[in-house]
Formats: C-alpha cells, sequence, structure tokens
C-alpha cells in the first residue's frame, strides 16, 4: 500500500502510528470533482432556463379600412380543455392573453357591435413567443 499523499505521526507514549493526508491535495480533488459536476450539470440547466415555460398571444385589432377598434370583445377559446378567456382590447386596439400552455390548440376572434374578424388558429406546433394575431373586423356576410 503507497501512502505518497499521506504523512506518518508517531505518538510519544505509544508504539500506534497514524496517517493523516495531506489536506491539501484532498481540497483540490475535491474542488476538482465539484468543477467537473458544475461543467456536466450547467448546459442543461441553462438550455431549461432559456426556454419560455407559456406562451403569450397578442394583437391589434382593426377594421378593413384599417382603423382601431377600441373595445372590441376578443374570445380565445383553449380547445384541449374547452376553456373560455374573454377580454376587451385597451384604446390603441390592442389586446393580450398571457400563460397560454404551448402544449395546447387555441382559437382567437373578436367581436364588435355588428363586425366580426375571422376565427384564427393558434397550434401546438408554432412555438413563437409572443405570437402576434391581429384581428381585422368586418361586417358578416350574409
Amino acid at each position: 500500500m503507497s501512502f505518497a499523499n499521506t504523512e506518518s505521526i508517531r505518538c510519544a507514549n505509544s508504539n500506534l502510528t497514524f496517517r493523516r493526508s495531506r489536506p491539501w491535495r484532498m481540497g483540490l480533488t475535491v474542488l476538482a470533482l465539484a468543477g467537473g459536476l458544475f461543467l456536466i450539470g450547467s448546459p442543461a440547466a441553462w438550455a431549461k432556463d432559456k426556454t419560455p415555460q407559456t406562451r403569450t398571444v397578442r394583437g391589434v385589432t382593426t377594421d378593413e379600412a384599417d382603423h382601431i377598434i377600441p373595445g372590441a370583445a376578443i374570445q380565445l377559446i383553449d380547445l384541449q380543455t374547452q376553456k373560455v378567456l374573454d377580454i376587451y382590447s385597451d384604446s390603441g386596439g390592442q389586446y393580450q392573453f398571457t400563460d397560454l400552455r404551448f402544449d395546447h390548440d387555441y382559437t382567437v376572434k373578436a367581436t364588435f357591435k355588428n363586425l366580426t374578424s375571422e376565427t384564427r388558429q393558434i397550434s401546438s406546433l408554432d412555438i413563437r413567443t409572443p405570437l402576434e394575431v391581429n384581428l381585422i373586423l368586418r361586417k358578416p356576410e350574409k
């Protein structure tokens, strides 16, 4: 057995000899192991932090003449759960839905007085966030 990394200590009043390792070499070994674990674990953690967990869908409501429509009712339907979310566009015609799941599909449409937009599909395959879905409101065709 080799004791290259140890030093001997002999007790004065006994025949016992103790061997202890050199603390600085042990510290270097622990530091190297910790550094290796950090480097192995870090890329996965960094990649996870960069991936958004939820998506945002936003847009602007306008009419066919490209006039902003504030106060339009926007309806978003989760096609997996059938949950319906309703909001109104703000004074600039803008709307926004946040915290939507990436693995669900949605539909979104707008209505205002006698105007309505076409129903737009939002696919779970489209991973852009925020996703811009502008809605053009028209008079319904008869």
